[in-house]
């Protein structure tokens, strides 16, 4: 695996941040396939999501490639100090509650930002669940930003970057194209 990335993504860290997140990644044994799309823009599903053990592998990545991404997370928990604590980690605040308030909130994150990258869960929880949420697809078709399914297998720990899902204007088809790239991850515990 290289750990170079291309010149449009966002970066972020220095040296010191970029040795230990090549450390943590393997130290945990995993590997990647594929290449990180080179792009400003990008929202990454991470597929299937079934552990905890899934946010501190995607942080040894990001650390370990120096790039700058982000990440959803619950308005609530920005409180001080742990509000500055998540924010300084990439962290979004969120507001769940509202109708439609993710996407509306991360679409806005895109259209205010010249490079941006961030992560998602499309089945929005680790708990096994029937349908996902379909924010995902939702945020991509009206940014038109690309999805970059990262694929995680559990059996052979390793994280496979399929080809990116170019935005449409169909949610569905969207979703269909994410759920085919989840069929090939293996969870953490059979779901």
């Amino acid at each position: 695996m290289t750990w170079q990335l291309g010149s449009e993504l966002p970066r972020g860290g220095n040296f010191l941040t970029r040795w230990m997140g090549r450390l943590v990644f393997r130290a945990f044994g995993w590997k990647v396939e594929g290449e990180f799309p080179n792009r400003e823009k990008a929202i990454v599903a991470l597929i299937p999501h079934s552990s905890n053990i899934d946010f501190f592998l995607a942080a040894a990545f990001i650390w370990g490639t120096g790039m700058k991404a982000s990440f959803l997370v619950k308005h609530t928990v920005f409180w001080f100090p742990l509000g500055s604590i998540i924010r300084g980690l990439g962290g979004i605040p969120v507001n769940r509650t509202r109708a439609n308030g993710l996407v509306a909130d991360v679409t806005r994150q895109f259209q205010e930002k010249s490079k941006l990258v961030v992560g998602l869960t499309p089945s929005g929880t680790r708990k096994p669940v029937r349908e996902w949420k379909d924010g995902i697809a939702r945020i991509a078709a009206a940014t038109k930003v690309p999805i970059v399914p990262a694929v995680m297998n559990y059996r052979t720990k390793t994280v496979h970057f399929a080809p990116l899902i170019e935005a449409v204007n169909e949610v569905g088809e969207i979703m269909n194209k994410v759920r085919a790239e989840a069929a090939h991850g293996v969870p953490r515990f059979s779901i």
